[in-house]
């Protein structure tokens, strides 16, 4: 029976993460650092703690991690001032279904709370949740299933009793160690075939999701 759905944010609910990419490249040329394409694909998914770790492993203490940080979160809030959220096919038509349903729901990204409340906020879909789990809340960072498995305490629920929704690598691996259902939701990454093992579903969108909890509910 699923009773609570915890979603990813940034390139699952929200089509940010190709910005999220431009804009770290961005910040970096701001501050006089090339950061290659390849490390920038790796901070989907991570928490700040972990990016700023691999950021300073790599570039020395000299590199001001906050500063850089800054100009990315500034370079995107201003891009969504003028241009809007960009919200993925699907995202207002499930949160509905699942208010309806009295399914509970969580926000649990590994995006920097200022920025994440921000883009709920702009979005106008803030109110359709019951509690939002950000990086800074949890030790770990994903692919380590801290953050959803807080998400599910923070509902009052088993991990069992909830479903995630994910779209990135180190998002499918923390959602499978978490140990409930998780449904990849493909995005700009590609998810390796040896990741997928053992996930509950992969769809297209977040239109095919609703079906399924349907289909999961209706067979208990």
């Amino acid at each position: 029976m699923i009773k609570g759905v915890i979603f990813d944010m940034d390139g699952l609910m929200f089509d940010t993460e190709r910005l999220s990419f431009r804009f770290w490249k961005q910040a970096g040329e701001k501050i006089g650092y090339e950061i290659p394409e390849e490390m920038v694909e790796g901070f989907r998914g991570r928490n700040r703690a972990s990016i700023g770790k691999e950021i300073l492993d790599i570039y020395g203490s000299e590199f001001d991690f906050d500063l850089f940080e800054k100009y990315k979160t500034q370079a995107q809030i201003q891009y969504m001032e003028e241009n809007g959220v960009p919200i993925k096919p699907g995202l207002l038509v499930l949160l509905e279904y699942l208010k309806e349903k009295q399914i509970k729901m969580a926000v649990a990204t590994s995006t920097n709370q200022e920025l994440a409340d921000w883009m709920l906020e702009m979005a106008q879909v803030s109110a359709y949740f019951d509690t939002f789990v950000y990086g800074n809340r949890v030790e770990r960072s994903k692919p380590n299933p801290d953050i959803f498995l807080k998400a599910a305490e923070e509902l009052h629920l088993p991990m069992e009793e909830c479903l995630v929704l994910e779209d990135s690598i180190a998002g499918v691996e923390a959602g499978k160690r978490a140990g409930g259902y998780i449904i990849h939701i493909p995005d700009i990454i590609v998810v390796p075939e040896e990741v997928k093992v053992g996930i509950t579903a992969e769809m297209e969108s977040l239109e095919e999701v609703i079906s399924w909890i349907e289909h999961a509910n209706q067979s208990v």
